[in-house]
């Protein structure tokens, strides 16, 4: 079985302000904010924040045309997607295909770094984002 998970490494959520979340959460909930910065290719800041031995990866829009800006305008703020990470994410990927699944890879240059989604509807209404564990940021989390 290639599809199985080795980790769950974060939830990303979808929020206005980036930095009030952020201090929200590591001040309410004891966490540790591990990382900051901005994903150009999509027109988010991002910052990841640890809490125990999980981490919320947060996202906020630079523009109200960006995903993350129009995911907002349509949903609210909140839940966006889920990350597995995969041993072998060429196989596991080829696995949900084979079964019919709808699943789209993204590739990001900048980062020489190769990401999927599988669509919400063929996994009961959650995105999820299907990841190598060479992902530098999902690698050093634990």
């Amino acid at each position: 079985m290639n599809t199985k998970v080795s980790k769950v490494p974060y939830v990303a959520i979808a929020v206005k302000d980036m930095h009030k979340a952020a201090d929200f959460f590591a001040n309410t909930f004891g966490g540790e904010i591990v990382s900051k910065g901005t994903v150009e290719e999509e027109l988010y800041l991002d910052c990841m924040v640890k809490i125990g031995d999980f981490c919320l990866y947060l996202m906020e829009p630079m523009s109200e045309d960006s995903v993350i800006g129009r995911y907002i305008s349509k949903h609210g703020e909140g839940l966006h997607h889920l990350c597995f990470t995969f041993q072998d994410p060429k196989l596991a990927l080829a696995e949900l295909r084979e079964k019919g699944l709808r699943v789209n890879s993204i590739y990001f240059e900048a980062d020489d770094i190769e990401l999927a989604f599988m669509h919400p509807k063929d996994a009961y209404g959650v995105l999820l984002e299907l990841t190598p564990e060479t992902v530098p940021l999902r690698t050093n989390l634990s």
